[in-house]
C-alpha cells in the first residue's frame, strides 16, 4: 500500500464523509470511510486482491484515520467500574493503539492512570494526548 491521502468531502451535508486515495500493486483506489465503515469505490479492490490481503490493507487504513485523527478509537474501548460510590470513584479501562492492548485507570477527578508498558513508551505522544482527550469525555458521559 502506497500514497495515503485523505480528505474530508460534503463537510456541509449531512452526510459528511473523508474519502481516501491509495495504491495498491500498482493499482489505484478510492474510498470513502463514514461511522467507522470503509466503503470502496469502483474499482473494489478484491478484484484484484485476496480477501486475507483486503482485510490487512482496511487494517492500515484504520491505523492512518487513527493516526490522523479521524477514526475514533474509542469504538473498542472496554470499561469496569472498580471502587464506585465512594470518596475515590475508579473506573479501569482497556483499548488498543496500533494494534497493542493498553490499560489504566480513569479517577473521578479525570486523572488517567496508565498501567505499564504506558501508551507513551510506544506510541506518538501527539495521538496518546488525543487518545487521553476521547477516554476523559466517554469516561465522564459514563459516570455521570
Amino acid at each position: 500500500m502506497d500514497n495515503f491521502e485523505v480528505e474530508p468531502v460534503f463537510e456541509t451535508r449531512q452526510h459528511k464523509r473523508h474519502q481516501f486515495k491509495l495504491v495498491i500493486d500498482g493499482r489505484n483506489y478510492k474510498g470513502d470511510y463514514s461511522d467507522g465503515e470503509i466503503q470502496w469505490l469502483n474499482p473494489h479492490p478484491k478484484q484484484y486482491v485476496s480477501e486475507a490481503e483486503l482485510a490487512s490493507v482496511e487494517e492500515e487504513i484504520h491505523e492512518l484515520l487513527s493516526e490522523k485523527g479521524i477514526r475514533d478509537e474509542m469504538e473498542e474501548i472496554e470499561v469496569e467500574p472498580m471502587l464506585v460510590n465512594q470518596s475515590h470513584e475508579l473506573h479501569s479501562f482497556k483499548l488498543k493503539i496500533q494494534g497493542e492492548e493498553f490499560k489504566g485507570i480513569f479517577r473521578k477527578n479525570g486523572e488517567i492512570e496508565w498501567f505499564h508498558p504506558k501508551p507513551r513508551q510506544k506510541v506518538n505522544s501527539e495521538r496518546v494526548d488525543r487518545v487521553e482527550e476521547q477516554v476523559q469525555k466517554k469516561m465522564k458521559n459514563e459516570i455521570e
